[in-house]
């Protein structure tokens, strides 16, 4: 296997696109027909089929302008066993339809603890049967909060698999601590992109990238060139594109090397861009897949417009 890197750029590339599609499943948010189709029926099997029928629409309209889908870990467990079922299956059908899967679950912990994540979420093979893991992701997003301890074990597990460090985030909050100055001068987030290029020198892919990687938020533009220029092997994924408010010009700061470095993600933008009661017939597919596709292709192209005239 390539390194997830340049497995990144080379879908980048094809599809031309800078998007990666979020997989957050909130049912409140489903069409209507599918919320009806629960209430009649509400049983654990009836919920797994439920995710699982919606992420495969958005997959499908998708699939030929996103570069990546990024299931957030959350938005399933919040669902107990039938969102976690809903999740292995969509990871399956993901590696099936041979997408790119980044599972975003800011895991980490001790180096012990930290390979445990890795073996459950990145790792190629069960931990113990002879047989592939079906929980395998392309990359993760972890925390760097417990230094290179915690980094080296998912290294050590796959180093064909990416990893995306939580440097700057798209939350209100985040400069709490993140923009907080140390003795050094430097902010924690601008200390943690320097750590992140660090830790991203062993992995290095042929197209010049890393498969450590950064996340910033795209609501903090301001944030993006300096981030950039202390990581310049890092891909940056860049959380807070639609429903946060995030801005392009985040993506074109952070653009990197050859414009393949930055990644818009988006997931409600894309994932519900329709009234959930307008689609309360057995035809939702089609109206929600024309929706959805639309939404995507339009923030393809919006991204497009500004990395050709950088």
């Amino acid at each position: 296997m390539s390194a997830f890197a340049d497995r990144v750029i080379d879908r980048a590339n094809k599809n031309q696109s800078r998007v990666i599609v979020g997989l957050d499943p909130n049912l409140s948010n489903f069409p209507e027909y599918l919320q009806a189709r629960l209430k009649a029926e509400p049983t654990d099997d009836k919920l797994c089929e439920t995710l699982f029928a919606f992420n495969r629409v958005v997959i499908e309209s998708t699939k030929n302008c996103a570069v990546a889908y990024k299931p957030q870990a959350a938005f399933y467990e919040q669902y107990g066993m039938a969102g976690v079922k809903a999740l292995q299956l969509t990871i399956c059908l993901l590696r099936e339809m041979g997408l790119l899967t980044i599972i975003d679950a800011k895991r980490n912990d001790v180096a012990h603890t930290a390979g445990a994540y890795a073996k459950a979420w990145i790792g190629a093979k069960h931990p113990i049967f002879d047989t592939p893991n079906p929980w395998q992701s392309d990359a993760i997003t972890i925390n760097g909060y417990l230094g290179v301890d915690g980094i080296n074990p998912f290294i050590k597990e796959n180093s064909d698999a990416g990893l995306f460090i939580l440097v700057k985030t798209s939350n209100p909050s985040s400069g709490d601590l993140q923009d907080l100055p140390l003795a050094t001068g430097e902010s924690v987030a601008e200390k943690m992109a320097a750590l992140t290029h660090e830790w991203g020198l062993q992995v290095i892919g042929s197209s010049g990238y890393s498969n450590v990687g950064m996340v910033v938020g795209a609501t903090y533009p301001e944030f993006s060139a300096n981030l950039r220029s202390l990581a310049p092997n890092a891909l940056i994924l860049m959380p807070g594109i639609g429903a946060q408010g995030g801005s392009l010009d985040s993506i074109t700061a952070a653009a990197g090397k050859g414009t393949v470095g930055a990644y818009a993600a988006s997931s409600r933008g894309v994932m519900y861009p329709f009234e959930a009661q307008a689609l309360n017939g057995e035809n939702w597919e089609d109206q929600a897949r024309t929706n959805i596709t639309n939404a995507a292709e339009d923030l393809r192209k919006a991204i497009q417009g500004k990395i050709v005239s950088l």
